[in-house]
C-alpha cells in the first residue's frame, strides 16, 4: 500500500483557490444578471405590441361590421381574441371607451404587464387608441417615450 504523503503530489484545489474562482463567479453573475433580465423584459414587450396591433385589426374589423366598436375582448360577440392575455401571457389585455367619448366612436387598449413581466418597471403598460396613438407608461404611472 503506497501512502502519498508529499503535499506537490496531490491532486485538486486548495480552498483559497475555490473561493477565489467562487468570489469572482460572484462579480461576474451579480454585473451580467441586471443586463440579461433587461434584455428579457424588453423582448417580452414584443408580446404587448403585437397583441395591441391585433386587437386594434380587429376593432376595425369590428367597426365595419357592426358601426360600433366593442369592449369585448374574449368573447365570441366581440372580437373574438378567445384570452383576455396577450399570446405568450405576459400582459393583460383591456378595451375600453377612449376618454372622453363613447365606445360606439372611439376605442383605447391597454396591454399591461403580469406575472414575470411585472418585473419590468420602465413600461409596465402600453396603450393604442382608434387615432392610431401609441402611449406607454412606467410601473409608477408616469409616462415613457423609449417603450414603443
Amino acid at each position: 500500500m503506497t501512502h502519498i504523503s508529499n503535499r506537490s503530489q496531490m491532486g485538486g484545489f486548495t480552498l483559497i483557490e475555490v473561493g477565489i474562482a467562487g468570489a469572482i463567479l460572484g462579480i461576474l453573475v451579480a454585473i451580467a444578471l441586471p443586463s440579461y433580465l433587461d434584455g428579457v423584459n424588453k423582448s417580452r414587450r414584443a408580446d404587448a405590441k403585437a397583441a395591441l396591433l391585433d386587437l386594434s385589426a380587429r376593432q376595425e374589423r369590428f367597426m365595419a361590421q357592426t358601426g360600433t366598436y366593442s369592449t369585448a375582448i374574449s368573447a365570441n360577440s366581440g372580437l373574438n381574441l378567445g384570452r383576455t392575455t396577450s399570446a405568450d401571457g405576459y400582459y393583460n389585455l383591456a378595451a375600453a371607451a377612449c376618454s372622453g367619448g363613447a365606445i360606439a366612436n372611439c376605442f383605447s387598449l391597454t396591454a399591461t404587464a403580469t406575472g414575470a413581466q411585472i418585473r419590468d418597471t420602465d413600461c409596465a403598460i402600453f396603450s393604442v387608441d382608434n387615432r392610431r396613438q401609441k402611449t406607454s407608461k412606467n410601473k409608477a404611472g408616469s409616462t415613457t417615450t423609449d417603450c414603443w
